[in-house]
């Protein structure tokens, strides 16, 4: 493939021509080119200004973020040895372009005289751009003595290798491990598969077929995991399915301690506490906090902590309320972890009248997107469109769908939808950037999002089906997705999700989940598969009183993470002593203390939750998993505005969000966007109120 192929500023890159032996020499290329600009823009005897420094390390920034973020997308994507090699031949080599450009003195130097000779006031993004470039420059170590500077690179090197080793270890942890569920003679499953909903077993058994054996093969993919948890009547089979989920990338996983992650978790503990020493921080919390809208770690402590405090007593009464109801249906003595999902059910069945996967009939795929699309479109203005263009040479995968989004008669933006699990694909949800929108002398160039998700395959030529926790998800990360796509910024290091601080990256997204819980919505993105109606008004009520049921549990779960994170690093001061095992010791530890203090169900020792927690050891979310929570309260608050208002009203708010947040990127800090769109500062009220989570007289 060609270099300007890939690079192309208005058209789609393709992703399937994109080559192992593609991708290594445009990294080759583009850090080299790299270099010589940085060196240039040094060694220069003319003034420095916009134009001439700024404006090209942009460009040639973008090129290899571009490439760079290919190659890691297709890792996540379609893992295979082929692009692991990719990875792991060009880690050490883009990390140490981006260090030596962090750390370089000159550069420094003339990025801080570029930011004193421009005004604030009548250039406000270019003086953020400038602000945001010192900073990470400093974080990097360009004012360190050379040892330190060399001591962090390596460090710095090493992290991000231990990083992809983690992501790799979890991946084939999961994919080693399944269930293998047997037939007698009779053609009869040796276990009871009582419950399984119809489209898992359909799946399971595509998967034996897959292995060349008879009977069902579960894997511990989320699209069977969870809904075995949730519906399966075999106690055995649950705790099964429990236990070895539980234990990925541990040295008690089914494969042994062949993809362990617990010495590598020790490793990157102790480096982190290492990098935060040599920057001057006390630990890696208050490096991690740097770049963040929270003060301290103390103050993140506090959050939780007083969180936790008014979620714990309705955590409480929901776990009590769930052993009642176990002690009426099921001769269960002793209520464990693995039974809760399948109690809970069954509970908010005989509630609320819904059931999760009797509900899923409701929601097909492509009733969901239009319906999702449309809901953007009233709020924000801007329409989205299959591209028509022939795009089936370029994808990855065949099942990935491509969408543009129009505003006033304008393209403005692409996104690529994978929606659907597979082996090679690793877990959750998420969006990553394939393009920013960057302003050129020749026009504008459009920003493209990879939307990801792991909705369960296709069978045959049948629409998907989604659970409402699935649509949510897709709300969610489709507002990430407008959050890089509605920038109307025209500099790269400020367009889109980029300098938007950690904590306020998830606004966006956690705002536009509150809209698939609304009857508007429901009526557009729900057609029954049978029948073909959307949901009743009876129906949505049914849904809407159960929207927060078991929300004090789910509260108290995800304030466990993250208490977890942000002590993990703040309290092993000294790790960097320690020997691996023992960091890691001391992390369980740490763990047990914060269940101890939070949590309401106890987890059994073998549940090591530490050695799959992707976002904090190789993703972005190291000391900030708080973030979730933090932007949920920024999230609710400004939802709360839309409340009760009528489509015309909520145009004219979809406006000023657009505006204020959207569009903005990180040209400004977050809190002065949400003041901006709020008009006062932010409240956790609403995020209570949205979750239940207020004292009733029941």
């Amino acid at each position: 493939m060609s270099r300007d192929a890939f690079f192309c500023k208005e058209w789609l890159p393709n992703y399937r021509l994109l080559s192992p032996n593609d991708i290594n020499e445009l990294i080759a290329e583009t850090t080299s080119d790299g270099r010589v600009v940085v060196k240039n823009i040094c060694d220069s005897d003319q003034p420095c200004n916009w134009e001439t420094t700024i404006v090209p390390i942009s460009q040639i920034s973008e090129k290899i973020h571009r490439i760079w973020g290919a190659a890691n997308h297709l890792s996540s994507v379609s893992d295979s040895p082929e692009i692991r090699d990719v990875i792991n031949k060009n880690l050490e080599q883009v990390t140490s372009f981006w260090t030596d450009f962090s750390q370089n003195k000159a550069l420094y130097k003339i990025f801080d005289n570029l930011r004193r000779g421009i005004s604030k006031t009548s250039h406000p993004q270019q003086h953020k751009v400038l602000c945001d470039y010192i900073r990470d420059f400093e974080l990097a170590g360009a004012h360190l003595e050379d040892d330190a500077q060399l001591n962090f690179k390596q460090n710095t090197i090493e992290l991000n290798k231990l990083a992809q080793r983690f992501s790799e270890n979890l991946l084939d942890s999961t994919k080693a491990t399944a269930i293998k569920v047997d037939l007698n003679k009779e053609g009869i499953p040796i276990k009871s598969l009582e419950g399984i909903p119809t489209h898992v077993l359909e799946l399971s058994k595509k998967e034996a077929k897959k292995r060349k054996v008879d009977g069902y093969v579960f894997s511990l993919q989320p699209p069977i995991y969870l809904p075995i948890l949730e519906y399966s009547s075999n106690r055995s089979l649950r705790f099964d399915m429990f236990c070895k989920y539980g234990r990925r990338s541990s040295d008690i996983a089914e494969e042994g301690s062949l993809f362990d992650n617990s010495p590598i978790i020790g490793k990157i503990l102790k480096l982190r506490y290492q990098q935060a020493k040599i920057l001057g921080f006390s630990n890696p919390a208050e490096l991690s906090l740097a770049t963040k809208m929270a003060n301290s770690p103390e103050d993140v402590v506090i959050f939780l902590k007083e969180l936790a405090a008014k979620a714990k007593p309705f955590a409480q009464k929901e776990l009590d309320k769930i052993k009642d109801y176990s002690n009426q249906i099921e001769s269960i003595r002793k209520v464990e972890p693995w039974d809760i999902p399948f109690i809970s059910e069954k509970l908010k069945k005989s509630r609320f009248s819904i059931d999760s996967e009797e509900l899923r009939n409701y929601f097909p795929l492509s009733k969901v997107l239009s319906g999702l699309f449309e809901t953007v479109k009233n709020l924000f203005g801007c329409e989205i469109l299959k591209e028509q263009e022939n795009t089936a040479e370029i994808l990855w995968e065949q099942s990935v769908q491509v969408f543009k989004v129009v505003s006033q008669g304008q393209v403005t933006g692409y996104f690529f939808f994978d929606l659907f699990s597979r082996e090679e694909k690793r877990g959750g949800a998420w969006m990553d950037e394939c393009r920013s929108r960057i302003k050129y002398d020749s026009g504008v160039q459009t920003p493209i999002a990879l939307m990801n998700c792991n909705f369960s395959q296709p069978i045959a030529d049948e629409d998907v089906f989604l659970t409402h926790d699935e649509v949510v998800t897709l709300f969610h990360e489709f507002g990430h997705g407008l959050h890089h796509l509605l920038t109307e910024i025209d500099y790269l290091e400020i367009s889109g999700i980029s300098g938007v601080e950690w904590d306020a990256v998830e606004l966006p997204s956690q705002f536009l989940e509150n809209f698939a819980w609304e009857y508007d919505t429901l009526q557009k993105i729900s057609k029954h598969k049978d029948t073909g109606l959307p949901i009743s008004r009876e129906m949505f009520e049914n849904i809407y009183a159960a929207k927060n049921f078991n929300s004090g549990l789910q509260m108290i779960r995800q304030i466990e993470f993250a208490l977890f994170d942000i002590l993990i690093h703040k309290e092993l001061n000294g790790c960097e002593r320690l020997n691996d095992n023992q960091v890691y010791k001391k992390v369980l530890e740490i763990l047990e203390i914060v269940r101890g203090e939070i949590s309401v169900i106890k987890q059994p020792s073998f549940v090591l939750f530490p050695n799959s927690f992707s976002h904090v050891f190789d993703g972005g979310y190291a000391a900030g998993y708080y973030s979730y929570k933090w932007a949920e309260v920024l999230s609710s608050d400004c939802y709360a505005r839309f409340e009760g208002k009528n489509d015309r009203e909520k145009s004219i708010l979809g406006d000023s969000f657009k505006k204020e947040i959207l569009s903005r990127g990180g040209s400004r800090e977050a809190i002065i966007s949400f003041r901006a769109f709020m008009g006062r500062e932010p409240k956790s009220d609403a995020m209570l109120k949205h979750l239940g989570l207020v004292n009733t007289s029941s």
